[in-house]
């Protein structure tokens, strides 16, 4: 099936974005660290970001059209990492659901997976649309270095939005890319909340087990308000930082 170019390139622009708006939160480490999308219509291929760029300087035509073999699609150039490769190729793969694969080490979340047996506490509003969607990884082996480790995390993963890797960051998935980097967003906000109130020395109040039972497992309000976001996201950088559509 030929790729529709139009569809490619809006999924390019929210990529690009994603990168963006991820540095300015400051999630970015070194020029580690992916974020891929499944091309509109070929979910056999992923679009990635570059190996060697910081996320700050991504632009629409710096990002890589990659068949989920390795094989590299654009003409523009640029190499992927071989981690990349190995985590985000097969959960695009193997998990239907998982259409944006985002990937950091950003601090208050990672502090949380490098505790033992760490875990997100169900205790802040923010985040009461993913709390029941969390996987966690206990089975740290090292760097991604082979496909096999990424089919271990898809099924880890499952039907879930987040996965806490142990000693490693955490990985986020969604149906778009304003989903994901939006539970992106509130994972970062509801880890560090949390770190900040057990800093206090006192108990986390959770949220009441009736109101987390009622909660439907794919919250329609939030894919609603991943859209709006999306576009707030575009509407910013294309004001503040338009090179970014070059």
């Amino acid at each position: 099936m030929p790729i529709d170019d139009a569809a490619l390139r809006q999924a390019k622009v929210e990529l690009a974005a994603c990168l963006r708006w991820a540095a300015r939160q400051g999630f970015q480490s070194g020029v580690c660290n992916h974020f891929s999308v499944a091309v509109p219509g070929r979910p056999d291929l992923m679009l990635i970001n570059p190996e060697g760029y910081f996320w700050s300087e991504a632009r629409v035509s710096d990002l890589v059209v990659t068949t989920h073999d390795g094989e590299i699609l654009s003409s523009n150039g640029h190499t992927v990492e071989t981690t990349a490769f190995c985590i985000h190729a097969p959960i695009h793969r193997v998990l239907p659901h998982a259409v944006a694969v985002l990937h950091t080490h950003m601090h208050h979340a990672t502090a949380i997976c490098m505790r033992k047996g760490g875990v997100v506490a169900p205790s802040y509003l923010s985040a009461m649309s993913f709390y029941q969607r969390i996987a966690y990884d206990r089975g740290f082996d090292g760097p991604a270095l082979t496909p096999a480790e990424g089919e271990r995390l898809a099924k880890l993963l499952g039907d879930d939005f987040i996965l806490m890797m142990e000693n490693h960051g955490p990985l986020v998935v969604g149906a778009s890319l304003g989903e994901a980097l939006l539970r992106l967003l509130y994972l970062e906000d509801t880890c560090k909340m949390q770190l900040l109130a057990e800093a206090g020395g006192r108990e986390l109040q959770p949220i009441p087990t009736q109101l987390m039972a009622a909660i439907p497992k794919d919250v329609p309000r939030f894919k609603a308000y991943s859209k709006g976001f999306m576009a707030a996201v575009i509407r910013v950088l294309s004001r503040e930082e338009p090179d970014f559509l070059g």
